[in-house]
Parts: C-alpha cells; sequence; structure tokens
C-alpha cells in the first residue's frame, strides 16, 4: 500500500513538473490567453476569400455596397477630348482608379479614322488590361451608335432608318472587337427608345448580327438616355435573347422607375452604365445614391477620369467621395475580446496595431478589403490610407501600421478564411501565421500600446482569440 502511494506521488509531481516546464516554455500571454491547439487544422486550405450574409465579395473581388459586382471608371470624354497627352498621365490616371477600387474601365468606340490620337487610346487601352481591368466599350458621344453609322464623332447625325446604317454600325463594332478585345460591348450609346433614331426591328438585327461575332466580349446595352426608354427598348424589342447585361443611363432623374426597369430585366444583371454623384437637386438624391439603393449589379462612374491627378494619381475630393459611395468599409472585431483593431498613433508610419471598444467607429477603426492575387487581400485603413503586417516570420510577432510595401508585398497580404458564416482567421501570406488579441484590455482602459496589441501566432491556434468578425461600417 505504501509503496503505490509513492507511485502515485511521484506521478503527481512528475505531472506538475511538466506542467511548470510547459508554462515557462511560453510567453506569458500565449500561456494564459487563449491557448487552443489544434493540430487537425487544415493549413493547405485553398486560398480565398469565403462570404457570409455580412461579408460579401465580388466577383472580381471587390467589396462593394449593396449588390455591385461590378464598378468601372470611365475615360470616354478624355479619348473623345484628346485630354491624355502622355504615358506618364496615363500611367497615373491607372493608378488613380486602382486607389478608387474599380475593377474596370469604359472606353470609346469611334467611327473609322476619326480618333483624335489612336496612339495614346492603345497605350491606355494595353495599360488597362496588363493592371488586370475589365474593358466595357461603347460608342463616343451621345447618339453614339448614329455616329458610328454615319462615320463622324461631332456635330448633327444624318438619319439611320435604313440597312446601309445598321450594316455600317454592325461592321464597325466587329471590326473594333477584333482590334481591341473587350469583356462587355454595347452597340449603342443613348440612341433613343425604338422609333427615335432606330426602329425596333434595326435593334433586334444590329444584336443578333454581333451576338457570338466581338471576339468573345459579353454584349450589353442598351445604354439609353433615361431609364424610361431604356424601359421601352427591354418592352419592343428581343435584346434580351442577346445581352448578358441590362444597362440604361438615368440622366433624367427617374429614380422611381428603377424597379421597372429591374423588372423588365429580368434575371439579369442591372448597371446604372453612366451615373455621377452631383446633386442636380435639392432634396432628391444624387444618381448613384439612387442606383445603389434601388439594387444595381454595376456602375460606370462617368468622366471619373477627371477626378484624378495626371501628375500625382491622387484622387479630388470628388474621387474620394465616389470611392466612399462604392467601398465597402469593415471594422475588424474580435470574438474574444469584443474590441476592434485602429492604429494606436493615427497616421503614424510604424504605430502598433490595437484594440478600441466598440464605441470607436472612425475613420481609423475602417478599413478596406483590397485584393491582391489567388484570393489574398491587403487592408487599407480609412483614416491613414495605411496597411498593417506582422514584424517578422516568428511567433508573437507584433502587427504594426505601414505606409508602403515592395513588390508582391506578401508581408501586408491576408488569407481571410471563414469558419463559420460569421467568424474568420486571418493567415498572413508570408509568415503563414494567424492574427489574434493577445488579452482583453483596449484603449478604453490602457493607454500604453504594449498592453493592448494586437500579434500572430501559429495556425495551430484555434481559440476565440484568433477569431475575427468583418461588420459593415457602412
Amino acid at each position: 500500500m505504501l509503496k503505490m502511494l509513492k507511485i502515485k506521488n511521484i506521478l503527481i509531481n512528475s505531472l506538475l513538473i511538466i506542467s511548470i516546464v510547459f508554462i515557462y516554455s511560453c510567453s506569458s500571454e500565449e500561456a494564459l490567453y487563449d491557448l487552443t491547439p489544434n493540430n487537425a487544422i487544415n493549413t493547405s486550405k485553398t486560398k480565398q476569400v469565403q462570404t457570409t450574409s455580412n461579408f460579401k465579395t465580388s466577383s472580381a473581388g471587390h467589396h462593394y455596397v449593396g449588390n455591385l459586382e461590378n464598378v468601372l471608371g470611365d475615360v470616354k470624354q478624355a479619348q473623345i477630348t484628346n485630354a491624355l497627352a502622355t504615358t506618364t498621365e496615363v500611367d497615373y490616371l491607372l493608378d488613380g482608379f486602382e486607389e478608387m477600387g474599380v475593377n474596370g474601365i469604359r472606353i470609346a468606340i469611334f467611327a473609322d479614322n476619326v480618333n483624335p490620337n489612336e496612339t495614346m487610346y492603345d497605350y491606355l487601352y494595353n495599360e488597362a488590361v496588363a493592371r488586370g481591368f475589365n474593358i466595357f466599350a461603347n460608342p463616343a458621344q451621345t447618339s453614339g451608335g448614329q455616329r458610328i453609322a454615319n462615320g463622324i464623332l461631332n456635330g448633327a447625325t444624318s438619319p439611320v432608318n435604313n440597312t446601309a446604317s445598321k450594316n455600317a454600325l454592325v461592321t464597325r463594332i466587329k471590326a473594333f472587337a477584333q482590334d481591341y478585345e473587350c469583356d462587355w460591348i454595347s452597340p449603342f450609346n443613348e440612341d433613343g427608345k425604338p422609333g427615335d433614331a432606330w426602329y425596333a426591328g434595326q435593334i433586334n438585327n444590329v444584336y443578333s448580327e454581333l451576338y457570338g461575332q466581338v471576339n468573345g466580349a459579353d454584349l450589353i446595352g442598351s445604354c439609353t438616355w433615361g431609364i424610361p426608354a431604356g424601359i421601352e427598348v427591354l418592352q419592343d424589342t428581343n435584346i434580351e435573347n442577346y445581352i448578358t447585361v441590362s444597362t440604361t443611363h438615368n440622366l433624367g432623374f427617374n429614380h422611381s422607375s428603377w424597379s421597372t426597369f429591374i423588372s423588365e430585366s429580368g434575371s439579369l444583371p442591372v448597371w446604372d452604365s453612366e451615373t455621377n454623384n452631383y446633386e442636380k437637386f435639392s432634396g432628391v438624391a444624387t444618381r448613384i445614391d439612387a442606383a445603389i439603393d434601388a439594387g444595381v449589379d454595376g456602375l460606370v462612374l462617368y468622366n471619373s477620369w477627371n477626378t484624378i491627378s495626371k501628375t500625382t494619381g491622387a484622387l479630388n475630393s470628388g474621387g474620394q467621395e465616389l470611392k466612399d459611395k462604392i467601398t465597402q468599409y469593415y471594422y475588424i472585431q474580435n470574438k474574444q475580446s469584443g474590441d476592434r483593431i485602429k492604429p494606436y498613433s493615427d497616421g503614424v508610419d510604424g504605430t502598433l496595431m490595437v484594440q478600441t471598444p466598440t464605441s470607436y467607429t472612425g475613420d481609423y477603426t475602417q478599413w478596406e478589403i483590397v485584393p491582391t492575387d489567388n484570393g489574398y487581400v491587403r487592408f487599407k485603413n480609412k483614416g491613414s490610407g495605411m496597411y498593417f503586417r506582422p514584424t517578422n516570420n516568428n511567433n508573437y510577432s507584433n502587427i504594426y501600421a505601414t505606409n508602403s510595401f515592395s513588390g508582391s508585398g506578401t508581408y501586408v497580404q491576408w488569407q481571410i478564411d471563414d469558419i463559420d458564416g460569421t467568424y474568420s482567421y486571418v493567415l498572413n501570406r508570408q509568415s503563414g501565421k494567424k492574427m489574434r488579441s493577445i488579452n482583453g484590455n483596449d484603449l478604453s482602459t490602457h493607454t500604453t500600446d504594449t498592453d493592448i496589441r494586437i500579434n500572430q501566432v501559429p495556425t495551430s491556434w484555434t481559440g476565440n482569440a484568433t477569431k475575427w468578425e468583418f461588420i459593415k461600417a457602412n
């Protein structure tokens, strides 16, 4: 009996020693806060952003407000007026569109031999494609299909209700599509309802003859001047047999007509294919607000090229306002602490990421999710414009703000790995480790950054401190 008690005491003491060694082999925060290893976690999971009811990624990888799947910048007037003089200006313009967060660009289709600057046109097209922008093309100017049929850019148009005009438009669109591979093409731009310039049969014939003949582009349209005319096109023609997106311009501020247009479009996605943020009437929603509220799937931000500096690529106040209208910003909130993350010293490069209570709702607690490649993203702070990254590859490395990165910048890239439709793990591309909250402290009770910081831990950690919720901030 005595021998058995001695053996039992030896075992107990051995377990105590092992426990003490384990605790001291870890940092104190690791031992005391959320140590929940699970070695069976699948770390070879395909890298892609997951979506939940509160966390919507567009098909292009962007996070847009409402139902938006595609948002396009617009350079048509710059091309029509020959406002881009150098390749450097084009480069800065595309920098600005990247900052704005659009995933595509609208360009002009000119009649033969009237393009004001074909060299600069080609450079912009090629650079935009190289940067990964989707391309949408439709005719230059209002009455654009008629202008192409007439072979002109400016001036009055001649009647087009004849077979020769229809043939001229179809021939030119086909030729353009061979020279410039696009994602979407419309053969019309503000050409009116059936009977205004083109009769319904001509519109049907244009689309049917272009269908499958535009070098892989999707036909969309009909890009009418106003929603009522767009409704009549849908009712009086059969273009829905050929288009993949139903489009119109709401230049008449016919906000109440959106529901009818969307209904007439059936199952097709709907775009306001020429919108802006101009407050034309006091107390009446801007066109972009009305379109988003109506639930459209896409926008073309009319003339948005002129909200970008051609010498720096920076957005002016109008460009920033457009960006804030289309971008879904998020609070990043920890499951265990219930706190959100923000930079400790708001606009300071190198400042630590720390926790704030949920009462903090300003720009420095809001984050834009910027897609990179293979499903990875960067988190960009709305207030500072900075990103965050771990210090190095080590366990428990701090997360800090950075103003720049070189090359692909894999330290500022992250994988958002959905867990249950609400919470996600956030893993760094370079280190492969998870972001986590180190404790329950935040700025409401602690003013020292190291007391409330965020760091990274091994992928085997699966407790609540490694789980993050993305909560819509706008």
